[in-house]
């Protein structure tokens, strides 16, 4: 039986590693590595229902799979067997997370005086001649904008920051990344690894506040980035901002590929649960972000 595992960004902007397992006909998504969403696609169901997909059901390791209503949908004996091919992969390879990246064709929001990769703000899995964006902006996302806040400014002056060294303007090209993180775009340019940003987000500027407020947002978004393969340095750093925000980061640290503080990690989950047991903490859960930018 056909069987692919692989994972991918969401953006814009980065908000983790979506885990995907795919077989014949079928496709199950995760955001955290844990509470699993099943579909059917098959061409048959498609053209039948005009529905591109039909939630066959939920599936985590706790509850086991929640089968979803499926009303007017034939043939339903191709949507049981196809279910339940997804759902054994499912059960098989949901311990194997993260599932390695296959987002490989990058969107980047170019530097307008030094022509280099900016900002990251969309990624795909095959170059399906995708045309440039009609004046490219990255934007710090909804969650950010009620959240966020530093002593150097708010989500919205860091939007400002990105878009005025994005220049009027703005340009993005699409970039095939190669396994050892240099990359090519389409006329053929050679782009070394130095150049793309680790945290998919410049993090080096002259001004002190304007790297404050960098800086500041990127500790904010820390589970998030430690979803990425990152050097021990950065992992560290982001690990101790990340402690700091224990929903999220309970939430998502199965994604991590590495984990270098380990009782950090427990303390922060403790800390996690404790505040979800608070009638009160029904207030603090950070919102899940189910759709693909594709």
């Amino acid at each position: 039986m056909y069987i692919e595992t692989y994972s991918r960004r969401l953006l814009s902007p980065f908000h983790g590693l979506q885990q995907v397992i795919t077989v014949e006909g079928g496709i199950a998504e995760s955001m955290n590595g844990w509470d699993w969403k099943l579909y059917v696609a098959d061409e048959s169901i498609v053209s039948h229902t005009g529905l591109s997909e039909i939630v066959y059901g939920s599936w985590n390791p706790a509850r086991g799979l929640s089968r979803s209503r499926i009303r007017g949908a034939m043939p339903s004996c191709l949507i049981e067997q196809i279910g339940d091919q997804l759902l054994n992969a499912v059960e098989d390879l949901a311990e194997e997370i993260p599932f390695p990246s296959m987002d490989t064709y990058e969107l980047w929001l170019l530097d307008e005086q030094r022509g280099q990769p900016l900002a990251l703000l969309d990624s795909a899995l095959a170059d399906d001649t995708r045309t440039p964006y009609d004046n490219p902006a990255w934007y710090p996302g909804g969650q950010a904008g009620r959240k966020f806040n530093s002593d150097s400014g708010d989500a919205e002056a860091l939007a400002c920051l990105i878009k005025n060294t994005a220049g009027k303007q703005s340009t993005a090209i699409w970039i095939k990344r190669k396994c050892d993180g240099s990359g090519k775009d389409h006329i053929g340019n050679h782009y070394p690894d130095t150049l793309f940003p680790a945290l998919l987000l410049r993090d080096y500027w002259e001004d002190s506040n304007h790297q404050q407020l960098v800086s500041d947002f990127l500790k904010w978004q820390a589970p998030r980035l430690l979803q990425l393969p990152l050097c021990a340095e950065t992992r560290t750093q982001l690990e101790t901002a990340a402690w700091d925000r224990p929903l999220e980061t309970s939430r998502v640290y199965r994604l991590f590929p590495e984990i270098i503080d380990e009782q950090g990690l427990t303390t922060t989950r403790v800390k996690a649960r404790i505040m979800r047991d608070k009638p009160e903490a029904q207030d603090l859960n950070e919102p899940f972000y189910p759709f693909v930018n594709e």
